[in-house]
């Protein structure tokens, strides 16, 4: 990497992020500038806002509320992300993408892993393009069911391994079992639930979430195929809901009737789509909250709802997008779908960089309504950005006042002696938020590393 870009701060100028992304790549977890802006950037000097030099971090967001970080979980390498099951033990699970799942409780991260997949994923930083600064596939999502404490099942995403040379791996979904007194799972349990042909080893996403309706919503990318985000036939650049109780003709699985493309032309599972990568979403209450990381020039979070389109890749956040050139523009934008679907706006959007030509941030990190104690958050959408940076740890932390109708607007948490990690997820456990992240610069290798950290949000 061409450090002599680098500003003090370790943050970029527009220029100088984009020369660096040409050799060492914003795809990944991070949002993929396309070769046109690139060159635009380049040809066009008013793009870099002090000729090249260094810069301060950007002011985009208007400044929020203060809070403190308290550590509650490190030795881990990429932690992916922390939910809860309902069996009123009060333990936090935390998923490492590198394989395993940890309990977390009041004495701390036990020992023993809750369960060890590491041997069942895709050899992790290997096969991969030249230009991809953080490898995504990996242990991706982890969902208890809504009866765990009395059947003792849960689900997970991961990136498995393929023989065949037309693909780079398989994305499974899979049931387990932990074992009678829920302290481990049975690794043996395995019952594939989707085993789904992945050809590039991108835009996976992984989150899995029970909904209050009792059905398992899983989000995928487009598998860095933009088109598969308006292709009904793929379950790609989408949201599936499956009843994991029940079966449907040859499926392990059940369909709920109720699905917007049961009966008509599509994949029955679909729940939504038009998405790039919904890395990560997340339930509060009834409504489904879901990050989608951008490509050209903006990040976006969307509400989820049962058959909406949310316009990838014709659109990039409220901004028009030319799938075959990679860039996004202002004017009059296409409306609706081939179909006659409305193309649904999002309900947050920012750029990439500010008017200035400084980096605000790369890759949005959904997140979820705060409803704990911490003044000044509580309901509020709080979501990660995952970083404005490839040589320090910047991640940023937002809170969004959600509206009726319209764009929700942001402010920026600040963290009382600075947030020291690229943000890789959010967490809650019914009283308290929690951020997870890596200390690893991207410049590092972070996944060879163990710079994971779990925080608590506090006071």
């Amino acid at each position: 990497m061409d450090k002599r870009n680098l500003g003090q701060s370790g943050s970029y100028t527009r220029r100088g992020l984009l020369r660096a992304g040409s050799a060492v790549g914003l795809a990944g977890l991070l949002a993929g500038c396309s070769t046109e802006s690139r060159d635009q950037a380049e040809d066009d000097p008013s793009e870099d806002s002090n000729g090249g030099g260094e810069t301060d971090d950007s002011t985009f967001f208007e400044q929020g509320p203060t809070v403190g970080l308290t550590e509650v979980a490190t030795g881990l390498t990429s932690p992916s992300a922390l939910v809860t099951a309902t069996d009123g033990t009060e333990r936090r699970f935390i998923v490492d993408q590198v394989g395993t799942i940890h309990i977390h409780d009041d004495d701390g991260l036990r020992s023993t892993p809750f369960l060890d997949l590491s041997d069942r994923l895709v050899a992790l930083g290997e096969g991969l393009p030249n230009w991809v600064a953080y490898d995504e596939r990996g242990l991706l999502g982890l969902a208890f069911h809504p009866d765990f404490g009395s059947n003792g099942r849960f689900y997970v995403r991961y990136s498995a391994p393929t023989d065949e040379e037309a693909l780079d791996h398989y994305e499974r979904l899979s049931e387990f079992q932990a074992t009678d007194d829920g302290r481990v799972a049975d690794p043996d349990s395995e019952r594939i639930l989707l085993e789904m042909p992945w050809e590039r080893p991108l835009h996976q996403a992984g989150t899995l979430e029970f909904g209050p309706d009792g059905y398992l919503y899983g989000a995928l990318g487009d598998g860095l195929n933009p088109f598969n985000g308006q292709d009904l036939m793929t379950l790609k650049g989408c949201i599936i809901r499956i009843d994991v109780d029940s079966r449907t003709d040859d499926l392990p699985y059940g369909i709920p009737e109720d699905n917007p493309l049961v009966g008509a032309e599509g994949r029955n599972e679909l729940y939504a789509w038009g998405l790039r990568n919904p890395w990560k979403m997340a339930f509060s209450g009834d409504q489904l909250i879901a990050g989608d990381v951008g490509q050209a020039m903006w990040e976006e979070v969307n509400v989820i709802e049962a058959g909406a389109n949310y316009g990838w890749p014709l659109k990039e956040a409220t901004y028009c997008h030319d799938p075959q050139l990679g860039i996004s523009t202002g004017g009059d934008c296409l409306v609706e779908s081939d179909r006659g679907e409305p193309l649904v706006d999002p309900v947050l959007e920012f750029p990439h960089f500010d008017e200035a030509g400084d980096a605000v941030g790369f890759a949005v990190i959904g997140g979820h309504i705060h409803t704990g104690s911490v003044a000044g958050l509580g309901d509020r959408y709080l979501f990660g950005i995952f970083t404005s940076s490839f040589s320090t740890a910047s991640g940023r932390l937002i809170a969004a006042t959600p509206q009726e109708s319209g764009q929700w607007p942001m402010e920026e948490i600040q963290v009382e002696g600075g947030l020291d990690i690229q943000v890789l997820s959010l967490g809650q456990d019914g009283s308290d938020s929690y951020v997870l992240g890596t200390r690893a610069a991207l410049s590092e290798d972070p996944l060879s590393r163990q710079e994971g950290v779990v925080y608590r949000l506090t006071e």
